[in-house]
C-alpha cells in the first residue's frame, strides 16, 4: 500500500502540462447534463423522431424517450447547491446552471467548489440509449454521445475527463467504438452499462471487448450497476441511493469466476457511486465461502487466487460520504478508494465540498488523504496528466 501511495504522489507532483497543475481534489464521479438537442442534432435525419429529446410541459421540461411511456423530469440531477425550496424534480432548463452542457461555464463551477478536475458520466436520459433494442439506432446514439462528450472535455482535458460509452448491441461494434474513442481527445476511461453482447449476463464472447480495452490501457467504470431496462421516474420517498452497492458484489464475482481477470490481468474496474465500507466485509465473506465450497460445488470453477486478491488488484470504489469506509480504509486499501461529489446531482455538497471533506478526513494522515482525494484518480485515470 505504501508503494502505491508513493507512486500516486509522484504522479501528482506534476501534471505533465505547461506550468504543472497540482491536483488536490478530483471528483471521480460527476455528471454532465446532456443538452436537449444532443441526439437530434447529431444522428441521421431518419432517426430524429426516435432519439431522446427535451420537451416543454406545463410544470417543467422533461426528457421524452422512445420506449419510456411518460416524460421523465430531471431536476434532482441538476439541483446541487439550490436552496431547499428549489429542490424539485420538475423544473425548466433556464433554471439550471449551464455548466452541464457548456464546458467554459463548468470550469467556473469547478472553481466555485475548489475542485481541480472531474471524471464525467452521463445523466438522466442515458439509460434509454443503453436499453434501446434497435442496433442501428443504438450505435448511432452511442457515437453521437461520445462525439459530444469528447468535444466537451477537450475544452479543458486536464480538468474534464470524459468516460466514453461502450455500446451493447454486439461485441464487434463495441470493439470498434472502443478503438475509435481511444484515439479521441477528452476521454480518460470507458463506461460499461451493459455487457457488449446485449444483456447483463457475462458471456465468453465478451472477451474480444476485454482484449480491446486492455490494449487501450483505459479503466472500465461501472456506474452503480449494469442494467438493460428503460429508465423510470425516480421516487424520492423510496430513498434512492441507499442500496447503490447491491449490484457491485455480483459484478465482481462474475468477472472473477468467469476468468476475465486471469485472461486480461491489466484490466482495472472502477465501481462508481457504490461506496467503500462494505468492501472489506464482502471480500472476507467471499474468501470464506470460496474455501468452504471450492472442493464441492465449485470443483469446476477453481480460481488461481483468492477472491479477495482479485478484488484488491482489479477493483476501485468511489464514495461521496462514507465515514465507516474512511475509518476502515486500511482494510479496504487506501489506494482503492476514490472521492466524488456527484455534481450536479441532489446528493452533491457543491459548492461546499471541502467542508464535508475536511470533516470526514480530520484524523487521516496527509499522504493517505491526498491519495483518496486526488492521487488514486490520477493513477487510475492517467490521461489527466498524459
Amino acid at each position: 500500500m505504501v508503494a502505491n501511495i508513493e507512486r500516486t504522489q509522484a504522479a501528482a507532483a506534476s501534471s505533465g502540462r505547461p506550468g504543472g497543475r497540482r491536483y488536490r481534489l478530483i471528483s471521480a464521479d460527476s455528471h454532465v447534463t446532456e443538452p436537449g438537442d444532443l441526439w437530434t442534432s447529431r444522428v441521421d435525419a431518419r432517426f430524429r423522431d426516435r432519439v431522446p429529446r427535451i420537451e416543454r410541459f406545463e410544470k417543467g421540461d422533461a426528457w421524452v424517450m422512445e420506449g419510456v411511456p411518460r416524460p421523465i423530469a430531471f431536476g434532482f440531477t441538476v439541483c446541487a447547491g439550490n436552496k431547499p425550496e428549489d429542490l424539485r424534480d420538475w423544473m425548466f432548463v433556464e433554471e439550471m446552471r449551464g455548466g452541464g452542457w457548456d464546458p467554459s461555464l463548468r470550469i467556473g463551477e469547478l472553481d466555485a467548489d475548489n475542485v481541480d478536475a472531474e471524471v464525467l458520466f452521463p445523466n438522466r436520459p442515458w439509460q434509454s440509449v443503453v436499453a434501446n433494442q434497435d442496433p442501428e439506432l443504438h450505435h448511432a446514439m452511442v457515437r453521437a454521445y461520445n462525439d459530444w462528450l469528447s468535444a466537451y472535455c477537450a475544452y479543458a482535458p486536464d480538468r474534464l475527463g470524459g468516460v466514453a460509452a461502450i455500446p451493447n448491441r454486439g461485441v464487434r461494434e463495441a470493439v470498434r467504438e472502443v478503438e475509435r474513442v481511444a484515439q479521441m481527445p477528452g476521454f480518460v476511461g470507458l463506461l460499461l452499462s451493459c455487457y457488449p453482447h446485449g444483456d447483463t449476463r457475462i458471456s465468453p464472447e465478451d472477451d474480444d471487448l476485454w482484449r480491446a480495452i486492455e490494449q487501450t490501457g483505459m479503466p472500465i467504470a461501472i456506474h452503480i450497476l449494469l442494467n438493460d431496462q428503460m429508465p423510470f421516474q425516480l421516487d424520492a420517498r423510496k430513498l434512492p441511493g441507499t442500496v447503490h452497492f447491491y449490484d457491485a458484489p455480483k459484478r465482481q464475482l462474475e468477472l472473477i469466476f468467469a476468468g476475465v481477470l486471469d485472461r486480461f490481468p491489466s484490466l482495472q474496474f472502477v465501481m462508481t457511486e457504490v461506496d467503500c465500507g462494505w468492501t472489506s466485509y464482502f471480500a472476507e465473506q467471499a474468501d470464506d465461502n470460496y474455501m468452504r465450497h471450492s472442493q464441492a460445488t465449485l470443483k469446476d470453477r477453481q480460481l488461481q487466487r483468492m477472491p479477495s486478491e482479485y478484488m484488491r488488484d482489479h477493483f476501485l470504489y468511489t464514495f461521496i460520504t462514507d465515514m465507516y469506509g474512511i475509518a476502515n480504509r486500511h482494510r479496504i486499501g487506501v489506494d482503492r478508494m476514490l472521492w466524488s461529489n456527484d455534481y450536479p446531482h441532489i446528493t452533491s455538497d457543491w459548492p461546499q465540498s471541502w467542508k464535508t471533506v475536511n470533516a470526514q478526513f480530520a484524523d487521516v494522515p496527509e499522504d493517505e488523504k491526498h491519495a483518496i482525494l486526488a492521487g488514486n484518480a490520477l493513477r487510475v485515470y492517467p490521461r489527466f496528466i498524459a
